[in-house]
């Protein structure tokens, strides 16, 4: 059994108070088991105090205040320590009850309440019902209780949680890198996901490197690769990879615009993006008023070839296909998804445009994939989940009722297999109906009343009574709200260095190349 810390003196539906024990410590967020008279347990989580006393009331105090000379100091310190001294003071604890266990070790959510005066107790390792819950097949850090870090592995079960998205949502150092990248190891361990990364400040692939098993599990690209990084592979794109969505996801366009496109694409259907640039625009307009009998302006047409060259510069789109034995680099990925390796993406270098660009185009062909599978084909590759930071820019208010990919990926996906991992800052830019469908939220330090606002009533759990905590949350540490765990758990995230080396004590944890492509890419 673990430290006795009280008495439970009032309950009421799933409210609580219990005196808390003297010379015993109970923080904000502390999870304390009550224990029944029947061999059951209650699990309750501390979030506020109060102070009582013989002297409380107004009577009392005013008793005490005489007490005091003209100054306001105390007159007979040895007199006022017999009135607070002893029994006459005591803490009282206000919990709220998370669940209960009965004699027989079932779980339930909480249905009744224990009696009068019952322990109350920490948590010990024999709670195993409510820890086998909690622990998942991805382990991301340990359960926090209070200011207390407790040995008992946290995480979530990939099974339940990826393709019913995740978010991941703190300010700047709260975290956030270091537990995609805690995530990022547990899914290489489990060899049963794949995960599609986005890297906007390309900082993952120097941790992600020292992982043991990386040469196998990992694969990463960048659209200009350093000489000396002979361990990333160069992505390349070929032109009929390129459709008009991925053309207006990233930039802004005037109806006639936008209509020009669509036009071109069904005119010229996969080559559309070739000639546009390779045409003068009158050449083009006049083509298109031969096919279509619509006739667009010049500067239509020079804005569309604007857009289309920097991307073809910036990301390497060109037109040599393959030979029919060939795998295209986007082929390629596919592929290595299915077969549950993390796939980075490097973005650093590639402007705004160039990189919504991009990751709309991957997120499109994987979403397409998966897709088009049957119903077996689909059941034997990996659930895939795609870390998507700042995702504000892709799913905010505005961008959302476009209805891109990423909409389609959070309302569509879940029934081919696919997640998404959203990972912003402000959590109160994204679109109302983005948050209702993380199922699943990690929950780090945050600044604005107004962010935790936002998830306080968007989260699946109720996680009123935690504000205390959220909001003093330390840097690593966090809240989990998923939709199959009874209640939001506390937890300090490991740190990811510290965790390879735990889970790796036997093998030395130092850079490893990293898998190449096969060297079969079309170009």
């Amino acid at each position: 059994m673990s430290e006795y810390k009280g008495r439970l003196t009032y309950a009421k539906g799933t409210y609580m108070e219990f005196v808390v024990a003297p010379n015993q410590d109970v923080d904000f967020g502390n999870i304390l088991v009550v224990e029944g008279k029947n061999q059951d347990r209650f699990y309750i989580r501390a979030y506020d105090f109060k102070i009582k006393s013989r002297w409380s009331g107004m009577n009392g105090v005013s008793y005490l205040m005489s007490k005091l000379d003209e100054n306001g100091q105390v007159a007979n310190q040895e007199e006022l320590d017999f009135y607070l001294g002893g029994n006459h003071t005591v803490k009282i604890g206000i919990a709220e009850q998370l669940c209960y266990v009965d004699a027989e070790g079932q779980i339930f959510n909480p249905k009744t309440c224990p009696d009068f005066f019952c322990e109350v107790r920490g948590l010990a390792a024999d709670d195993t019902a409510l820890l086998a819950e909690m622990k998942g097949d991805l382990e991301i850090g340990y359960l926090k209780s209070g200011r207390e870090v407790l040995k008992l592995p946290v995480g979530i079960f990939g099974s339940k949680a990826i393709t019913e998205h995740i978010g991941i949502f703190g300010t700047t150092g709260s975290g956030k890198s270091n537990l995609v990248k805690v995530l990022s190891s547990s899914i290489i361990d489990s060899n049963n996901y794949g995960l599609l990364i986005f890297d906007v400040h390309n900082e993952y692939y120097r941790d992600l490197s020292l992982h043991p098993k990386v040469n196998e599990r990992l694969v990463v690209y960048n659209t200009n690769p350093e000489p000396e990084r002979r361990n990333v592979n160069k992505l390349v794109l070929n032109y009929n990879e390129v459709d008009p969505e991925d053309i207006t996801a990233c930039a802004t366009f005037s109806d006639p615009q936008l209509d020009a496109i669509y036009k071109l694409s069904s005119v010229w259907q996969d080559r559309w993006m070739e000639y546009i640039l390779k045409y003068d625009a009158e050449d083009i307009i006049e083509e298109i008023a031969g096919c279509t009998g619509q006739k667009f302006q010049s500067r239509t047409i020079s804005k569309i070839k604007s857009i289309c060259w920097n991307l073809e510069q910036e990301l390497n789109i060109n037109d040599e296909i393959g030979d029919s034995g060939e795998i295209t680099a986007v082929g390629q990925m596919l592929k290595d998804l299915e077969q549950g390796k993390v796939v980075l993406i490097e973005l650093k270098n590639i402007s705004p445009v160039g990189e919504q660009a991009l990751s709309t185009l991957l997120s499109k062909k994987l979403l397409h994939h998966y897709a088009n599978k049957s119903e077996l084909a689909r059941s034997e590759a990996k659930p895939i989940m795609i870390v998507l930071e700042e995702a504000h820019r892709f799913l905010g208010k505005k961008e959302q009722s476009t209805q891109n990919v990423f909409a389609r990926l959070v309302s569509e996906a879940r029934k081919f297999n696919i997640g998404l991992c959203v990972v912003d800052q402000q959590p109160r830019l994204l679109a109302d109906k983005v948050l209702s469908q993380l199922n699943t939220l990690f929950i780090l330090g945050l600044a604005s009343k107004a962010d935790r606002g936002k998830l306080e009533s968007m989260c699946r759990k109720d996680i009123l009574q935690q504000r205390n905590e959220i909001k003093n949350l330390d840097c690593g540490e966090m809240i989990i709200a998923t939709n199959y765990m009874r209640f939001a758990a506390p937890v300090k995230v490991h740190k990811f260095e510290e965790y390879l080396t735990r889970v790796y004590s036997d093998m030395p944890v130092s850079p490893v190349p990293v898998a190449i492509a096969q060297p079969a890419l079309a170009i």
